[in-house]
């Protein structure tokens, strides 16, 4: 915490007490144990962020609020925000059925709807939990490459969790966003990148923001390390695009996201009607006790000071959680280059939860 509040005085400026609290949170998780973290607060238009650990464990780099991170599902939201682009201009309805589009891609794809693939309310199986898929990975090779439709094929023969649209049911099904992504690329003709790129990153000038084909994000950017793979703290920032793709593929900064869910939420990217159906409550997470329900490529998070919408990202290597008022004018972005979330210990666990807090609560 010394180091940072002397480089804010060498460039002329005083740190704030909000901006100091944020920064000794965030080195209090790097105490804890998590190698690093970059925490973003935003309340109107007062902004407050903070880096604390390293970026780069073996070089000993420390943590910059500009590197870039693997940002995992929150890359669902963009995809979601194209397919909600392409509802808004008539080439595709929310009722439409996979099967018209993509026909015989999966199994009882004419029961299958787009609404229900943003709402993980398909009932499809979910290619993370099939091990011929994640073999090569298992085994140490990071890179391989599988192509899109043929990890929908793969996931989409495992048993259905239940009939598409039962109610009450939801199963998070990343295959579902691999089919959103086929999907975009049939409609425009042209790839889920390009078509990120040009709807959403271009119009809000995301400079640090992309859905890559490369192996390797382009610096500035934070290693990720996880213990999946048998090996305490592997780097695993090297990894194939293709295993996460549409369902968790994006390069981003906190800053980046916030500016993107701040876009969305008030209307620059959407009709507000169509921001507010993604916002709408499709289905309860099961066991939150309506703390948490799904919408349309969202979440919807009840935290202390308010109810909050935004998603996720949990994948080897990498943490990203997002908090957005319903109309942006709150935020809170924390990444953190560890995962998955169930990797972190009980104290690790506490001090994100502090850190997450104090960002979005301001107390």
């Amino acid at each position: 915490m010394v180091a940072s509040l002397v480089a804010l005085m060498l460039i002329g400026a005083t740190p704030t007490p909000l901006q100091a609290r944020l920064q000794a949170a965030a080195d209090a998780a790097v105490k804890a144990g998590v190698p690093g973290i970059v925490v973003y607060s935003r309340d109107g238009a007062d902004t407050v962020s903070a880096a604390a650990g390293y970026a780069n464990l073996a070089l000993r780099q420390g943590m910059r609020r500009n590197d870039r991170f693997r940002i995992g599902s929150v890359t669902k939201s963009f995809t979601a925000t194209v397919v909600m682009q392409l509802v808004h201009e008539g080439k595709l309805h929310l009722s439409d059925t996979v099967e018209q589009y993509l026909p015989g891609l999966v199994p009882n794809g004419g029961a299958i709807t787009y609404r229900e693939l943003l709402s993980h309310t398909s009932g499809l199986a979910d290619y993370f939990d099939n091990k011929r898929i994640f073999a090569p990975y298992a085994g140490g090779d990071l890179t391989h490459v599988w192509p899109h439709r043929w990890i929908v094929h793969v996931s989409a023969a495992d048993p259905p969790k239940f009939a598409p649209g039962a109610a009450g049911q939801v199963a998070y099904s990343n295959t579902g966003y691999y089919i959103l992504g086929l999907t975009v690329e049939k409609i425009t003709d042209h790839t889920l990148a390009s078509e990120i790129e040009r709807r959403i990153v271009e119009p809000l000038q995301l400079r640090s923001s992309s859905l890559p084909s490369a192996n390797r994000p382009s610096a500035p950017f934070a290693h990720g390390y996880t213990g999946d793979f048998g090996k305490k703290q592997q780097d695993v920032s090297v990894v194939s695009p293709s295993i996460l793709w549409a369902a968790g593929g994006m390069i981003s900064t906190a800053s980046d996201v916030a500016a993107f869910y701040r876009a969305l939420f008030r209307g620059r990217l959407l009709p507000l009607a169509l921001v507010r159906e993604m916002q709408s409550r499709v289905v309860d997470i099961p066991g939150s006790r309506g703390r948490q329900a799904i919408g349309l490529g969202l979440f919807r998070v009840q935290l202390p000071c308010g109810t909050t919408w935004g998603h996720g990202g949990d994948l080897p290597g990498y943490t990203t959680q997002t908090f957005s008022s319903v109309d942006g004018k709150r935020q809170a972005v924390v990444v953190i280059n560890a995962g998955e979330e169930s990797a972190f210990t009980p104290a690790e666990q506490r001090a994100i939860g502090q850190v997450t807090q104090l960002a979005y609560c301001r107390a």
